[in-house]
């Protein structure tokens, strides 16, 4: 009898234990919540930061296939050809990085899904990154020239089609075309 009634002075009763161990597993759980939450963002920040290289990469290339068209390497000068300031969307789909799919119904959009070796991240997830050129017709005036074009990306993610970003193009880079 000594020995209990020493226990219940000096120690823990049924019921504080049931309280102290409902937080203990409260404090728990909340703490895996949380972490888990900073897991997914430190992870949705990757997955964005990776498409955004890839899509640079695709631009890299790009600028380098335009600056490259119609450039006379004996010359060392370009060929100034008046009909491509006028349509140039014929150079854009014959440049070397514009693969066109014979299967597609739309010549005007590429399609690529990016693997594991551009990075890590894109090995888990399947990611569609699409570029679409759409030819504008300066300030909506279908019998002006179609010198002016754009190229639109789209990301394919977690089955959401989401518009990623847009780059103007015009001919006048080059500076020879004159209006």
């Amino acid at each position: 009898m000594k020995y209990k009634n020493q226990i219940r002075r000096n120690g823990f009763g049924i019921a504080e234990s049931i309280v102290s161990i409902s937080l203990l597993f409260g404090i728990i759980i909340y703490s895996v919540y949380f972490s888990s939450l900073r897991f997914s963002n430190i992870y949705r920040s990757n997955l964005i930061r990776s498409i955004n290289k890839e899509i640079e990469r695709d631009i890299e290339k790009l600028k380098l296939a335009f600056w490259s068209i119609d450039y006379d390497q004996t010359s060392k000068s370009y060929k100034n050809d008046i009909s491509y300031c006028n349509d140039f969307t014929e150079k854009i789909i014959n440049l070397e990085n514009w693969n066109i799919d014979p299967n597609t119904k739309n010549i005007y959009e590429q399609t690529w899904i990016p693997g594991p070796e551009r990075s890590k991240i894109f090995k888990g997830e399947n990611i569609k990154i699409s570029r679409v050129l759409n030819i504008n017709y300066p300030k909506n005036i279908y019998s002006l020239n179609k010198s002016i074009a754009s190229i639109n990306y789209r990301v394919h993610l977690e089955n959401k089609n989401l518009y990623w970003l847009s780059i103007e193009l015009i001919p006048e880079s080059h500076s020879w075309c004159q209006t």
